[in-house]
């Protein structure tokens, strides 16, 4: 994953739109990258992908910043300042508002501009929406997004799904590369014309494993989800949005509970669906052997700890919480989707 986003990340600095040529009669002095990596989201998978990106690029080539917002966990910018990483704070909503994202992508812009940086790095949906049109104005010489999926085409309303997609289509030409983690995940950026086919790039998520949650106490994790010592835990963690669809994996559950009684499955992570997710394992009766969390900031420990890790999915890529169940050689059972045929082999 490093040594890909590294050669990416090389290319399209010195590439970019080709809005800077390099006199190639003068000898330049050699000198690092300037990334300024934009991020909204403190927590899951954009968050955990630019931690593992900063611990592992090559700082005698680059020289990472970062915008981060602090409205989710505020504890992420000191978590990025522990890599000894600068960091900008910068309050980026979830929710879409006129005013608050002009003056975000406007902060973005002055500070794109003010620092000389070679890449603007937009990581999540957010921050690719007020960081594209930042880097333009700024004359960035390349715009690297990285969406980790594209959840506005699961919207409720098939209204806002489309009025999403026109906005998504027209900042295309603003994105000098897209880095999609899987090539399902790339096929649909082409396909819904959100980036030029030749600016689409395939880089499949690391993981980094957690050493000290492998190590902690089985004991005491159990005795936080007040699971005994004889109960296997079924689990599947992540955020509880669409594309997910918990419902086929709690009622294959009420299935298995009448074969296995001593089975408890573990839905970790926040999310639009948790009350749905609460309210069906209720009709099913089978409520008590069910327990949707929530955020957890122990889900490593209750990771290495569960026996089986669960993917219900109607479509998408692989999860990162997947594929970093697979590394500790954890047993995965996941949809029959394609995202999740590139790196599962039935059997």
């Amino acid at each position: 994953m490093t040594d890909k986003m590294l050669s990416l990340l090389s290319h399209v600095a010195f590439i970019g739109l080709r809005r800077r040529k390099p006199d190639l009669q003068r000898p330049r002095p050699v000198r690092r990258v300037r990334v300024l990596h934009v991020i909204r989201e403190g927590r899951g998978r954009p968050a955990r992908q630019l931690e593992l990106l900063l611990r592992h690029l090559d700082r005698a080539r680059f020289e990472s910043v970062v915008v981060a917002s602090s409205l989710e966990r505020p504890e992420f910018l000191d978590e990025l300042r522990a890599l000894d990483v600068r960091v900008h704070p910068l309050d980026i909503r979830h929710s879409f508002g006129t005013r608050e994202d002009f003056e975000a992508a406007y902060r973005v812009m002055t500070t794109l501009r003010g620092g000389g940086y070679d890449v603007a790095h937009l990581h999540g949906r957010k921050a690719a929406f007020v960081g594209r049109p930042a880097g333009r104005f700024a004359s960035t010489r390349a715009v690297v997004c990285t969406p980790h999926g594209f959840p506005f085409l699961y919207e409720r309303s098939a209204r806002l799904t489309k009025l999403h997609t026109a906005l998504e289509r027209a900042l295309a030409p603003l994105t000098d590369a897209m880095i999609c983690a899987s090539a399902t995940e790339a096929e649909t950026a082409v396909r819904m014309g959100l980036a030029a086919a030749d600016r689409v790039h395939t880089v499949p998520d690391g993981v980094l494993i957690d050493e000290n949650a492998r190590r902690a106490s089985a004991a005491d994790v159990r005795r936080r989800l007040e699971v005994g010592p004889g109960t296997r835990l079924v689990l599947m963690s992540g955020r509880l949005d669409a594309p997910k669809d918990p419902g086929t994996l709690l009622r294959a559950a009420r299935h298995v509970l009448q074969v296995r009684p001593r089975v408890r499955f573990l839905l970790v992570g926040d999310g639009e669906m948790v009350d749905f997710c609460r309210d069906l394992a209720r009709q099913l009766g089978i409520g008590p052997k069910v327990l949707c969390t929530g955020y957890r900031s122990d889900a490593s420990e209750i990771a290495a700890v569960a026996s089986i890790h669960v993917l219900s999915a109607r479509e998408g890529g692989p999860t990162l919480s997947l594929l970093e169940s697979m590394a500790m050689g954890k047993v995965a059972v996941a949809s029959d989707i394609p995202g999740c045929r590139e790196i599962i082999t039935h059997g």
